[in-house]
């Protein structure tokens, strides 16, 4: 009696242990934005549909709002060789029947092929449903007697992901750009981070900002939730210098530099702007409001000496700040 007392104990103690992984599949959530995921292994064998191995984990994870979303997941072998050959590991998508067994193998609906690998890849499954849950499960028929079978996972793709953007996307200082996310579950409020200095959200998943430099490249992230994860989507502004000044004329009649040349000033966002060009004493020889005209190297009609003339550009922008640009320009005849 003792004996069969033992292996009842011995039976139930391996059944638990064996029912574990499967059972903590909704525990075990992978989220895209997440720290790799580094496990091993545990002896449990389980078989449905195309998979069967003898040692399985399971993953749970759940889909953003994209249609149609592309799954990638990432399997990176550390250790898993025993010796014998069953150095391949196993991977499969599949969708877990609401209020079923998890460790049932009839719970599960397959939706991928049955992946394999003896070293690292990434798997690629497609038509993933809009805020739904999935199931991944990893397997191996490793011997664990030459110890342990280790391996990284991880899962990325439009399916568990945050996809943002800005329109337009290249802008110059003094104009501005919107920011946009989606794929986050319904009713997803997106923060932006860092938020930029000048900036207004104008809905959920919008936020117009005006940068405050030339010359550099942006990068903030739209952060949301899918599931129980918090997502992250970069997102990178280009803004290039608003004006390109020539730094002389030749006002011969020739067609050729007749005129100051002043590049991008006639965008409407600098309608305001003044130009002043002084002589050498500090006499204004030229100024506008606007640059509609360019400068033709007079002075009421009179025609200006060769030389060094010094100028003052005051973009004058409504919502922005833009110290002014000073320099020499020259006539050249």
């Amino acid at each position: 009696m003792k004996q069969l007392f033992l292996a009842i104990s011995l039976f139930f103690f391996v059944a638990e242990a064996l029912a574990q992984p499967c059972a903590s599949v909704a525990n075990n959530v992978l989220c895209a934005d997440a720290p790799t995921a580094t496990d091993q292994l545990s002896s449990s064998p389980f078989s449905t549909g195309c998979f069967s191995y003898s040692m399985t984990n399971f993953y749970s994870f759940h889909t953003g709002t994209t249609p149609n979303g592309v799954l990638e997941a990432a399997l990176l072998l550390q250790d898993c060789d025993d010796f014998s050959g069953n150095n391949t590991m196993g991977l499969v998508v599949a969708e877990l029947i609401p209020s079923s067994d998890p460790c049932l193998p009839a719970s599960y609906n397959i939706i991928s092929p049955c992946f394999t690998t003896d070293s690292s890849e990434v798997f690629f499954v497609g038509g993933l449903l809009p805020d739904h849950d999935y199931v991944i499960l990893v397997g191996s028929d490793h011997d664990p007697l030459f110890g342990i079978c280790s391996y990284d996972l991880f899962i990325g793709g439009t399916a568990v992901d945050i996809i943002a953007g800005t329109f337009p996307y290249e802008i110059v200082l003094g104009e501005s750009t919107s920011a946009m996310a989606q794929g986050g579950s319904p009713g997803t409020t997106y923060t932006w981070d860092p938020m930029p200095e000048f900036s207004e959200i104008t809905s959920d998943s919008t936020m117009t900002f005006y940068p405050t430099e030339e010359g550099q490249t942006i990068s903030i992230s739209a952060v949301g939730t899918i599931g129980d994860c918090t997502v992250n989507a970069p997102i990178f502004v280009n803004i290039l210098s608003p004006i390109s000044i020539y730094n002389a004329l030749t006002p011969n009649d020739d067609n050729i530099d007749d005129n100051w040349t002043i590049t991008g000033i006639d965008r409407p966002v600098f309608e305001a702007a003044v130009v002043s060009v002084f002589d050498r004493w500090g006499q204004q020889v030229f100024k506008s409001l606007g640059y509609r005209t360019p400068w033709d190297g007079t002075n009421n009609g009179k025609f200006l000496p060769t030389g060094a003339y010094y100028y003052v550009i005051e973009l004058n922008t409504y919502n922005l700040y833009i110290p002014p640009y000073v320099g020499i320009v020259s006539i050249i005849r």
